[in-house]
């Protein structure tokens, strides 16, 4: 019951850190121009390293959460594929900032990291869902279908899932977290 409990803690750590970095800063994209995206990691180094810092630690509650709650090999290969990319898109705005030059063509590989990011994310929420009950699932695949779809909508420019697709990988990681809190030891999924 402890480790239960405690994945539920870990869930709702994570989702607080996410929200930290989050609120931080918004990243430019390869659509900025050169000099707007240069100028961005100029004026605001510091707070984008410290933001990549705080996305590198939530890790740590995220891979405790995950192993928590997923109990199968399926989730745990999906939580290492979410981890290796989230690592990526950590990385790769430290490298702007230590060589703002190379601005232009790391923001590219930036915004190709966030979209495989989202589908990664989307193969955690069915991966780590499957021992739930059917409208836990379901809830998870209509965020992974949104996790989907803006990871391929991202590289289109088209930004009208930026918001919601994240939003909804985090309610899920909500739901789960406090249905480990919350739910009685004798209560087990079908």
């Amino acid at each position: 019951m402890a480790s239960r409990r405690a994945g539920g803690v870990f869930g709702l750590v994570f989702v607080f850190l996410l929200f930290a970095s989050a609120a931080m800063a918004s990243l430019p994209t390869s659509t900025d121009s050169a000099g707007t995206i240069a100028a961005f990691y100029r004026e605001h180094a510091s707070v984008v390293i410290l933001q990549q810092i705080i996305g590198i630690l939530a890790l740590v509650p995220l891979v405790a959460f995950g192993l928590a709650v997923g109990a199968n090999r399926w989730s745990r290969l999906a939580l290492l594929l979410l981890v290796v990319i989230e690592l990526v898109t950590n990385v790769v705005p430290l490298l702007i900032v230590a060589a703002p030059e190379s601005s232009r063509a790391l923001t590219s590989v930036e915004d190709g990291a966030d979209s495989a990011l989202f589908i990664a994310v989307a193969l955690f929420l069915i991966a780590a869902t499957l021992g739930d009950a059917l409208w836990v699932r379901v809830v998870a695949y209509v965020a992974a279908a949104a996790c989907v779809a803006r990871g391929v909508a991202s590289p289109l420019a088209i930004d009208s899932l930026d918001q919601v697709a994240p939003l909804a990988f985090i309610a899920v990681i909500l739901l789960l977290s406090v249905r480990r809190l919350v739910r009685q030891p004798h209560q087990t999924a079908p």
